[in-house]
């Protein structure tokens, strides 16, 4: 019987495995698909805890300790499998285009507090920068260590690493229920087969709801379709991340430029792309970077992200099951905030001190 049983194989669920494996303890993984199949690998990667969380409070603090995580984190994924995983680009940048994004991307004082380099720019200084972005953005904010790695190259580590510290990793293997006794789940039913378990975490994405509703329990999270497209531009027009209200743009070292993300609440688990999502998207590339008028077209793809009704993620117990841990409803930032969350749910599991974080983000603040 492994000690830990976890129920999604992307790059949640593995990073949780490895925060595990790393302390001895005993891990299978099941993944309906193939690892990181879902939302992480349609994810552009992008670690930006200052322009997802907007303002402070708990949701920043945890997308910055997790930021501050990443390099101890790259390292040792890279001691495991001699393999790397390398950032693309030199930081990222918030554009504006009229004064109230200024006002909300490029001045707000809370910036400046919480310990990453910001250094705000004129329209003029930006191009300076970046010649190609449009005339038609007055401002920004360069924010060099907010940063962008490949998420397929992360889960390819992610899963190496895993089974050099003798994680086992089942592909194709659907969980369709669980056995439980007394509050406690005994094993994980699948087709042909029940996996038996000493403790269960839930990482399914936006299957997550799916998984506690056999467990009696509800979850206010749901699946947002979220399109991006790629273009195919050697030389690149940009060289960082240019990150604005209507998209963003994210450059790869192989030539591609990622265009995303549409955020689509009511798609349900369709993954098709569509063509208001496309036109969506190459209007905001070419408002930003007008010469990608001219660019290629390469491919385009759908994930469906995990997202949760107060846009926090769930982590910690179950309420009502001893043995189940929750680590769902990332919506699109599950690439920043892996790291953290492998170590918060290693700590719940092996007993360690609570994170201080893990109460705002417990599942019992959905309870009224």
């Amino acid at each position: 019987m492994a000690d830990v049983v976890i129920v999604g194989g992307g790059i949640v669920g593995l990073s949780v495995a490895w925060s595990l494996a790393r302390r001895g303890v005993g891990v299978t993984v099941l993944e309906r698909s193939q690892v990181g199949d879902g939302a992480s690998n349609a994810s552009a990667g992008m670690l930006a805890p200052l322009a997802e969380a907007n303002r402070p409070g708990p949701f920043l603090e945890l997308g910055l300790a997790s930021l501050r995580l990443y390099p101890s984190f790259i390292d040792s994924l890279r001691d495991a499998t001699d393999m790397n995983a390398e950032c693309a680009t030199p930081g990222l940048l918030r554009v504006a285009v009229n004064q109230e994004e200024s006002e909300e991307f490029c001045t707000p004082a809370w910036q400046k507090a919480v310990g990453l380099t910001v250094e705000y720019l004129t329209g003029d200084e930006v191009r300076r920068l970046e010649p190609a972005l449009s005339p038609s953005i007055v401002a920004a904010a360069l924010s060099p260590e907010e940063k962008q790695y490949d998420p397929r190259d992360l889960v390819r580590m992610l899963a190496l690493a895993c089974a050099s510290r003798g994680v086992r990793i089942v592909e194709c293997c659907q969980a369709l229920g669980f056995e439980t006794a007394n509050g406690h789940v005994t094993g994980v039913r699948t087709a042909t087969d029940i996996i038996p378990c000493g403790q269960l975490v839930i990482a399914g994405g936006a299957w997550a709801d799916q998984m506690t509703r056999w467990l009696g329990a509800t979850l206010p999270v749901y699946p947002v379709r979220g399109q991006i497209l790629a273009l195919r531009c050697l030389p690149s027009p940009v060289r960082h991340v240019v990150y604005a209200h209507a998209g963003y743009l994210v450059p790869r070292v192989d030539g591609e430029v990622l265009v995303g993300a549409t955020a689509e609440h009511e798609a349900g688990y369709d993954t098709r792309p569509t063509a208001g999502g496309m036109a969506q998207l190459l209007n905001a590339a070419i408002g930003l970077v007008p010469a990608l008028a001219s660019a290629p077209f390469d491919r385009v793809w759908a994930g469906l992200r995990p997202g949760c009704r107060d846009s926090l993620p769930i982590l910690g117990p179950l309420p009502g099951y001893d043995n189940v841990q929750l680590a769902a409803g990332h919506f699109r930032n599950g690439v920043l905030l892996a790291p953290i969350t492998g170590e918060i749910l290693a700590d719940v599991l092996t007993g360690a001190a609570p994170h201080a974080l893990l109460p705002a983000f417990a599942a019992t603040r959905f309870a009224s």
